[in-house]
């Protein structure tokens, strides 16, 4: 069911417009990302979607009763509450509902005969069960803890807690409100690798509508089947997720280029056949009869090519096949010690990722190889020939009162001007941008500009902490790009996970005050993980199948007994999955049924009515499948 439209949307700011013609729907069920390059109009359409912006001309309407959650809305946190007591302002409805329960149970108590009273308190029993009554405590720890708000935080005021924290906090609430149509902008930023994954999950089996803008290659891959890409003034629709959008986007790039060739050959050959032709008698009448058709013909253009950002990175000279070894390490402050016994080797050429919750050491590890904190304990041992370049997340190498321009400048003072200006262009920096100072620069700025002044030093070692942040995803990808040609040796935290897995050969993982190796990319550290948690279970298993199990199935049978619901609960899955997916492709086919072009047509409509008998049939096929599955399952419960 379409639950939100909008039709003809343009957006001015004086005589710069945004964008304009902007059509589109949502289904109730949607999963959608919204891209494009910063600066493209993202925040500003949900701006229009919530009603906190009146758009220039054309609508956006939403059904009736449909609530719009957008975290922006959401940040009014009352800061004299307690973590747990904001919380449970969301479910004030059931807080007030138990209370009466708790009352009619004392009225009870006291005249036990009353039937008034005891149909009351059966409704609203009844009532408070069916709205989430005994649920809701439940579903507010599961959300907390998910966010890395754990038991002991809760009683916390909210006026005591860091902005980044109310940030998370508003994000919490805002899921636990559950709105029909969920706006998210940048949901993944600032949230550590375990977060990510849990907010995936919960989006995945979330009841609503959700449109998200990410750069957050990985996330709109896992979370979204429809892609809205808002660039050059324009909104264009892609069935899929980001991987699916790249390859389609790429696929009508090529083909407008081949059409736009083959046009520009044959208006060629007509230019030249009139040019001959148009001044003899005898072939004129034909001349000019190409003539208007060539003046009729609808011109090809060639695609928009988004401006990119032209990174390189290369080392000026080569360092030795040892780059770092860090024995018995451990690393903190003064008053506190933050990771203890690092042991790891960095050689030549690799390119090691660095990952785990937020807070953790990551980039006091960055700082402590760079000699901006002391190790408490060990040795670092750097290697021969090594020049090392630093990428510092909170930009501060930049000197805020400088120029673009000088920036560079400044460290390359025999450079020609002309040469600066050329490269500070490569990174997208405009004529007015260069006279800017760097404190006047917008986030992605800066990054680029850190960027500019890293890939000029030309180190062979470079220690980034993450350099994805402020960037959007096409700068991300030229980053990795030219990272994955650079010929030295990279060390970086990162939480983009797209880009771990694109980047490194090594990860290690700081956790619980502990570093560990892994020798691969992010789904190959997954995949050990999901064997380390399968041993762990095992073992849990077979502790418990030692136990004192008089009675009780033996352990090998207990073991097939679990082997056989979890392959029933596969099948469930399954099914629910192949369900949701013929559902999609019926709704598809009844809306274009719909279209009266088409329905007005029995050659259009032929076809899709057995199409749509097809799907009917094999639907209730899944279905009863999906019954069979869950009835089995329920024996083991």
């Amino acid at each position: 069911m379409i639950i939100a439209q909008a039709k003809n949307l343009e957006q001015h700011f004086g005589i710069n417009q945004i964008f304009n013609d902007v059509d589109f729907s949502i289904s109730d069920n949607a999963r959608i990302g919204l891209v494009g390059p910063n600066g493209a109009g993202k925040t500003t359409l949900l701006k229009i979607m919530t009603g906190q912006q009146e758009p220039s001309g054309g609508n956006f309407t939403i059904n009736k009763d449909i609530i719009v959650g957008y975290i922006a809305q959401e940040n009014g946190l009352n800061e004299n509450n307690s973590i747990w007591e904001e919380m449970l302002t969301v479910f004030a409805s059931l807080v007030d509902k138990s209370h009466k329960i708790e009352q009619l149970q004392i009225d009870i108590s006291n005249d036990p005969e009353n039937q008034d009273l005891l149909k009351q308190y059966d409704q609203l029993s009844y009532s408070f069960e069916q709205a989430g009554g005994f649920t809701y405590p439940a579903e507010i720890k599961s959300v907390l803890n998910g966010f890395k708000f754990f038991k002991d935080s809760w009683h916390k005021k909210i006026s005591t807690l860091s902005g980044g924290e109310k940030t998370r906090l508003a994000f919490v609430k805002l899921l636990l409100k559950k709105p029909p149509l969920l706006l998210l902008d940048e949901p993944t930023n600032h949230l550590d690798l375990d977060t990510l994954e849990w907010l995936e999950g919960f989006l995945k089996n979330y009841k609503g509508a959700i449109l998200t803008v990410s750069h957050d290659q990985y996330f709109l891959d896992n979370l979204t089947n429809e892609i809205f890409e808002l660039n050059f003034g324009k909104l264009t629709t892609f069935k899929g997720n980001y991987t699916q959008y790249v390859q389609e986007r790429e696929l009508i790039n090529r083909q407008q280029e081949a059409a736009f060739e083959k046009q520009q050959e044959q208006i060629k050959r007509d230019e030249e056949f009139i040019q001959k032709n148009i001044v003899r008698a005898s072939t004129t009448k034909r001349a000019q009869s190409r003539q208007k058709r060539l003046d009729k013909i609808e011109r090809i253009t060639l695609p928009q090519h988004k401006q990119k950002v032209r990174i390189n990175f290369n080392a000026e000279r080569q360092s030795g096949k040892e780059v770092l070894i860090l024995k018995d390490v451990t690393i903190g402050y003064p008053d506190k010690i933050m990771v203890k016994n690092i042991n790891f080797q960095v050689n030549k050429g690799d390119r090691i990722a660095i990952i785990g919750p937020n807070g953790i050491g990551k980039s006091t590890l960055l700082k402590t190889l760079m000699h901006k904190l002391e190790p408490k304990t060990g040795t670092i041992k750097y290697g021969a020939g090594l020049d090392i370049g630093y990428y510092d997340q909170e930009l501060q190498s930049l000197d805020f009162k400088q120029t673009v321009l000088d920036t560079i400048w400044n460290r390359h003072k025999t450079m020609p001007e002309s040469e600066v200006r050329s490269i500070l262009a490569s990174f997208l920096f405009n004529a007015k941008d260069i006279e800017k100072t760097v404190a006047q620069l917008s986030g992605g700025q800066r990054a680029r500009l850190t960027l500019t002044v890293l890939s000029m030093e030309k180190d062979n070692f470079l220690l980034m902490d993450e350099p994805t942040n402020h960037l959007d995803i096409e700068a991300k990808e030229v980053l990795e790009q030219a990272l994955d040609n650079y010929d030295g040796t990279l060390l970086f935290v990162s939480h983009d996970r797209y880009f771990i897995n694109e980047l490194a050969n090594k990860i290690i993982v700081i956790n619980n005050g502990t570093a560990k190796l892994y020798n691969g990319n992010y789904h190959y550290y997954l995949d050990e993980l999901t064997k380390q948690n399968a041993i762990e279970t095992s073992k849990q298993e077979e502790i418990i199948a030692n136990e004192d199990n008089s009675g009780k199935l033996s352990y090998a049978e207990q073991k097939e007994r679990n082997s056989q619901k979890r392959k029933l609960e596969r099948d469930v899955q399954n099914a629910e999955k192949k369900i949701a997916e013929l559902e999609e492709k019926e709704k598809d086919i009844q809306l274009k049924m719909a279209d009266p072009i088409i329905s007005a047509s029995f050659e259009k409509l032929g076809p899709l009515q057995e199409e749509l008998s097809r799907i009917q049939s094999e639907l209730e096929k899944a279905n009863e499948t999906w019954e069979e599955a869950m009835l089995n399952l329920d024996e083991f419960e």
